[in-house]
């Protein structure tokens, strides 16, 4: 579509919603060809439609459409828009990244005040319209390989030691990592926000905020044991039961809570049936554009603008420590004004690299501290008449539990664990393949091959590395490329691998709790002597290269909250010290990383910022979402 049919198309539109006072940096999607489902009444003849070769007269029309220009004529910033964008467009926020704390700033945002003007620029490309697992089972094959980047240059020490080996990269595509995710979502304690400022456990633990509430109800989080569906029942019963049970008679000693999984798979609607849908954020995050077109053509609101293939690679400060130009792969965004506030929303590397390229006192700060989580993988069975209260069933039974610990040091590990018992693998593998809390931990089809008269438990562990390791880092290189010139190194040190012994044991702990008196059978994925399920001598166990995962996950703590002169990178508002109207989302934010999955937590404080940028309007009495029924997890939730 040419920049002239663009604007004629987009002015009549403004015409027809009545906003022809609506800037011209503001894009508006045209009107669309009537569906199956509005073909009847004069209201389906648009003009515009009948003299654009839509219906192949008086020549055929577009043959090859892509996925990415499909949806941009409806979503999507066009060209013509962006060029007037960068002619001078004029917004209230704009936000780098499309990922999770994007949507919970901008739905925060949009639902205190639907008439801010926001821009979101993502530097990939629209593809995944849901989570991998809501899709059809063959889309297991995308997890990892080409849909992961790693826009870093690993050290050769990370990339040669055999436990670590590398950082997992980044989602290129809007919607970030969302598609991809694990829907983990437990809720810290006080206690294992370790090092955290006061102001952040502050801000959790404040009535008025509902800081927890309202981060489910954006997430749908659901304990499993809530779930309400036919697969989560006897099996979930009967596996809390004996773990609840085995840690009241301290059989795993250096465990502190186990509860059902808190996921975000909740249904949106209580009238939903279906109960079990994996949280992702192209979903949402484009429901959120609708309604804002919705209250547009009301008067009661601004569309949200989403702009694909933008590269940021900087961000320009005046003397005066405001912001007022954006580098992009696309141009430069400029503004003469200082209330533009820019929100980095990219991920703890990505907006430590876009700190590190824009800002010189940031070197002092950013990228020093980096942790993040280590993992351990077992896999195991017993039989069926092992587990108390719990009998053969002939359809697929799940199970997942959270359970967290420490060791002496008080360092932080926890063990994620999904039970599953398949009378019939060769047809459950699509339920199965759905509704595993985490796909990259689930069974496969060979240990559930021959297993139809066992339980089998997938225990993924992660732990915390050390903020204290002073041979982790992030620093600049030489590299032209701003998006990528940096350089990131991961170790483990003695306090790492110290709770990794201590993670390693609690996971063989759980095991033998679930599975009672019964014998257990463990997982060997190693050729010698060859794949399959080994009985272990007492004593022994199986070999670590076996068990330890390679892959640094959940990256954090690059550009922590805390006092500048202690390494602080950023303020109590989450600005960077220095710059006035710049803030940061995510992970960087956390002086250490527990253990505990973080993304129910990095939406938190993204809200949190929305609120503190553009707090409701109490005249208005708006009690955002978390006031409205049917959102998503229920109140009290969570440990």
């Amino acid at each position: 579509m040419s920049g002239q049919q663009s604007s004629e198309t987009d002015g009549e539109e403004r015409q027809r919603l009545g906003n022809n006072d609506l800037p011209d940096y503001i894009k508006l999607p045209p009107s669309t060809f009537p569906s199956f489902h509005c073909r009847i009444g004069e209201s389906v003849c648009f003009p515009d439609y009948r003299s654009t070769n839509a219906l192949g007269f008086p020549i055929p029309g577009e043959q090859n459409p892509s996925p990415t220009s499909v949806m941009a004529k409806d979503y999507f910033v066009t060209d013509a828009t962006w060029s007037y964008i960068l002619a001078g467009g004029k917004f209230d926020y704009i936000v780098i990244g499309s990922g999770f704390t994007a949507l919970a700033f901008i739905d925060r945002v949009l639902e205190n005040d639907p008439k801010k003007k926001i821009l979101c620029l993502e530097r990939g490309d629209f593809w995944l319209p849901t989570h991998f697992q809501n899709l059809p089972l063959p889309f297991k094959m995308v997890l990892g390989g080409p849909s992961e980047t790693f826009p870093w240059t690993l050290s050769r020490k990370t990339y040669e030691d055999t436990r670590i080996g590398f950082c997992h990269g980044s989602c290129p595509f809007f919607g970030g990592r969302s598609t991809f995710w694990s829907a983990w979502c437990p809720q810290p304690r006080e206690e294992l926000m370790r090092g955290f400022p006061k102001s952040m456990i502050q801000t959790t633990k404040d009535p008025k905020t509902k800081f927890w509430e309202r981060a489910r109800n954006l997430l749908h989080v659901t304990k499993m044991s809530e779930i309400g569906n036919h697969t989560f029942g006897s099996l979930q019963d009967a596996i809390d039961k004996v773990l609840t049970k085995g840690l009241e008679d301290k059989k795993i000693p250096s465990a502190k809570v186990v509860e059902p999984a808190p996921l975000a798979v909740g249904a949106e609607s209580p009238t939903s049936q279906i109960r079990f849908n994996k949280f992702s954020v192209p979903g949402p995050l484009l429901a959120r554009y609708e309604k804002q077109l919705e209250l547009t053509k009301e008067g009661n609101g601004m569309p949200l603008q989403l702009m694909l293939n933008c590269v940021v690679t900087g961000l320009k400060k005046d003397d005066d420590n405001i912001v007022r130009a954006i580098e992009t792969n696309r141009g430069t965004i400029s503004w003469p004004e200082e209330d533009t506030k820019v929100v980095l929303c990219a991920g703890a590397i990505p907006n430590a690299t876009l700190l590190l390229n824009s800002f010189h006192r940031c070197k002092d700060t950013v990228g020093k501290r980096i942790t993040g989580h280590f993992v351990t993988h077992i896999a195991a069975r017993c039989p069926v008449s092992s587990i108390p209260d719990f009998k053969k069933s002939e359809t697929l039974q799940l199970a997942a539990t959270y359970l967290d610990g420490m060791d002496e040091k008080g360092r932080q590990y926890h063990v994620g664990t999904t039970a599953l018992q398949s009378p019939r693998p060769e047809y459950d593998a699509v339920d199965a393949g759905r509704e595993c809390p985490d796909y990259a931990a689930a069974a496969t089809y060979d240990q559930l091959k021959g297993s139809e008269d066992y339980v089998v438990f997938v225990c993924s562990a992660l732990g915390e590395i050390s903020e204290d390791n002073k041979d982790n880092f992030l620093r600049r290189n030489e590299s032209e490329d701003r998006s990528t010139n940096i350089k990131l190194q991961f170790t483990l040190n003695d306090d790492d691998k110290k709770l990794s012994k201590v993670m390693d044991d609690a996971i063989y702990q759980t095991i033998e709790v679930m599975a009672g008196a019964g014998p257990v059978q463990y997982w060997n994925p190693l050729k010698k002597p060859k794949p399959g399920w080994v009985t272990l001598k007492k004593g022994v166990r199986l070999d670590p290269s076996a068990i330890h995962v390679p892959g640094i996950v959940h990256e954090a703590s690059t550009a922590f909250v805390g006092d500048e002169k202690k390494g602080g990178s950023l303020d109590e508002k989450y600005r960077p010290h220095g710059v006035e109207n710049v803030y940061v989302t995510g992970g960087a934010l956390f002086p250490t990383a527990g253990s505990w999955n973080p993304t129910l937590t990095m939406c938190g404080f993204a809200q949190d910022l929305a609120t503190q940028l553009c707090p409701p309007d109490p005249k208005k009495g708006n009690k955002g979402k978390e006031g409205k029924e049917g959102q998503g997890g229920q109140e009290g939730q969570g440990p």
